[in-house]
Protein backbone atom coordinates (compact mmCIF):
# COMPACT_ATOMS: atom_id res chain seq x y z
CA UNK A 1 0.00 0.00 0.00
CA UNK A 2 2.50 2.46 0.61
CA UNK A 3 4.18 1.83 -3.00
CA UNK A 4 0.78 3.10 -4.12
CA UNK A 5 0.72 6.06 -1.70
CA UNK A 6 4.27 7.31 -2.94
CA UNK A 7 3.56 7.25 -6.95
CA UNK A 8 0.60 8.17 -7.08
CA UNK A 9 0.92 11.95 -7.90
CA UNK A 10 3.68 10.96 -10.59
CA UNK A 11 1.66 8.43 -12.21
CA UNK A 12 -1.51 10.63 -12.27
CA UNK A 13 1.24 13.07 -13.95
CA UNK A 14 1.95 10.85 -16.23
CA UNK A 15 -1.31 9.71 -17.67
CA UNK A 16 -2.34 13.12 -17.73
CA UNK A 17 0.20 13.96 -19.92
CA UNK A 18 0.05 10.86 -21.71
CA UNK A 19 -4.12 11.92 -23.06
CA UNK A 20 -2.71 15.65 -23.31
CA UNK A 21 -0.34 14.09 -26.11
CA UNK A 22 -3.26 12.29 -27.40
CA UNK A 23 -5.25 15.16 -27.81
CA UNK A 24 -2.35 17.28 -29.43
CA UNK A 25 -1.67 14.58 -31.82
CA UNK A 26 -4.88 14.00 -32.95
CA UNK A 27 -5.64 17.60 -33.31
CA UNK A 28 -2.22 18.04 -35.39
CA UNK A 29 -2.81 15.06 -38.15
CA UNK A 30 -6.47 16.37 -37.96
CA UNK A 31 -5.35 19.64 -38.78
CA UNK A 32 -7.08 21.66 -42.08
CA UNK A 33 -5.74 25.29 -43.87
CA UNK A 34 -9.29 27.01 -43.59
CA UNK A 35 -12.44 24.79 -43.19
CA UNK A 36 -12.71 20.67 -42.36
CA UNK A 37 -13.88 19.96 -45.88
CA UNK A 38 -11.66 21.70 -47.89
CA UNK A 39 -9.06 19.86 -50.21
CA UNK A 40 -5.59 21.54 -48.32
CA UNK A 41 -5.78 18.97 -46.24
CA UNK A 42 -2.51 17.90 -44.02
CA UNK A 43 -0.43 19.87 -46.75
CA UNK A 44 -2.14 18.48 -50.06
CA UNK A 45 -2.45 21.32 -52.51
CA UNK A 46 -6.19 22.43 -52.97
CA UNK A 47 -7.07 22.51 -56.70
CA UNK A 48 -7.29 25.32 -59.32
CA UNK A 49 -9.70 23.18 -61.12
CA UNK A 50 -13.59 22.47 -60.56
CA UNK A 51 -16.14 20.67 -62.58
CA UNK A 52 -19.68 19.60 -61.44
CA UNK A 53 -22.98 18.49 -63.85
CA UNK A 54 -25.32 20.85 -64.52
CA UNK A 55 -29.27 20.17 -63.42
CA UNK A 56 -32.40 21.16 -65.22
CA UNK A 57 -33.82 24.39 -64.27
CA UNK A 58 -30.78 25.35 -61.75
CA UNK A 59 -28.33 28.35 -61.98
CA UNK A 60 -24.32 27.16 -62.44
CA UNK A 61 -23.60 29.47 -59.27
CA UNK A 62 -26.38 27.41 -56.60
CA UNK A 63 -24.95 23.98 -57.80
CA UNK A 64 -21.22 25.38 -57.05
CA UNK A 65 -22.25 26.75 -53.91
CA UNK A 66 -24.34 23.45 -52.88
CA UNK A 67 -21.21 20.91 -54.13
CA UNK A 68 -18.41 23.13 -52.42
CA UNK A 69 -19.83 24.92 -49.59
CA UNK A 70 -17.07 27.00 -48.61
CA UNK A 71 -17.39 28.88 -51.68
CA UNK A 72 -17.03 32.62 -51.08
CA UNK A 73 -18.50 35.13 -53.78
CA UNK A 74 -18.82 39.28 -53.78
CA UNK A 75 -21.57 41.31 -55.15
CA UNK A 76 -20.51 44.08 -57.70
CA UNK A 77 -22.75 47.03 -58.46
CA UNK A 78 -23.60 46.05 -62.81
CA UNK A 79 -21.73 43.01 -62.30
CA UNK A 80 -23.84 40.73 -59.66
CA UNK A 81 -22.26 38.50 -57.68
CA UNK A 82 -19.19 36.49 -58.61
CA UNK A 83 -17.30 33.86 -57.63
CA UNK A 84 -13.99 34.86 -55.15
CA UNK A 85 -13.04 31.19 -53.75
CA UNK A 86 -13.75 27.78 -54.33
CA UNK A 87 -12.99 25.24 -51.68
CA UNK A 88 -10.83 27.54 -49.55
CA UNK A 89 -8.63 28.53 -52.65
CA UNK A 90 -9.42 32.19 -53.06
CA UNK A 91 -8.19 33.78 -56.07
CA UNK A 92 -5.06 36.06 -56.13
CA UNK A 93 -4.35 39.44 -56.68
CA UNK A 94 -3.56 38.42 -60.40
CA UNK A 95 -5.83 35.97 -60.64
CA UNK A 96 -10.01 35.49 -61.36
CA UNK A 97 -12.19 31.91 -61.18
CA UNK A 98 -13.04 31.58 -64.81
CA UNK A 99 -16.65 29.73 -65.76
CA UNK A 100 -16.78 27.39 -68.37
CA UNK A 101 -20.43 26.25 -70.00
CA UNK A 102 -19.40 22.37 -71.93
CA UNK A 103 -15.75 23.37 -72.83
CA UNK A 104 -16.28 26.58 -73.92
CA UNK A 105 -16.39 30.94 -71.61
CA UNK A 106 -19.82 31.72 -70.61
CA UNK A 107 -20.85 34.90 -71.46
CA UNK A 108 -23.10 35.78 -68.75
CA UNK A 109 -22.44 34.93 -65.30
CA UNK A 110 -22.89 32.16 -62.72
CA UNK A 111 -26.01 33.37 -61.16
CA UNK A 112 -27.47 34.06 -64.48
CA UNK A 113 -27.07 30.68 -66.26
CA UNK A 114 -29.92 28.19 -65.94
CA UNK A 115 -28.34 24.97 -66.24
CA UNK A 116 -29.06 21.81 -68.04
CA UNK A 117 -28.49 18.58 -67.07
CA UNK A 118 -26.50 17.88 -70.30
CA UNK A 119 -23.87 20.66 -69.27
CA UNK A 120 -20.51 20.18 -67.77
CA UNK A 121 -19.59 23.57 -65.68
CA UNK A 122 -16.06 24.33 -64.92
CA UNK A 123 -14.10 26.59 -62.66
CA UNK A 124 -10.77 27.27 -63.46
CA UNK A 125 -8.55 29.83 -61.64
CA UNK A 126 -7.15 31.95 -64.23
CA UNK A 127 -4.13 34.97 -64.52
CA UNK A 128 -4.70 37.61 -66.08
Amino acid sequence: MEFLKRFRIPLLSIIVIAALAGVGTYAYQNRTVGYKDCANVNGQSVATTFTYAGKDGKNALELLKSKFPKTSTKTAEGLGEYVTGINCRDAGSTEYWQFLVNGKSSDVGASTYITKSTDVLEWKLTSF
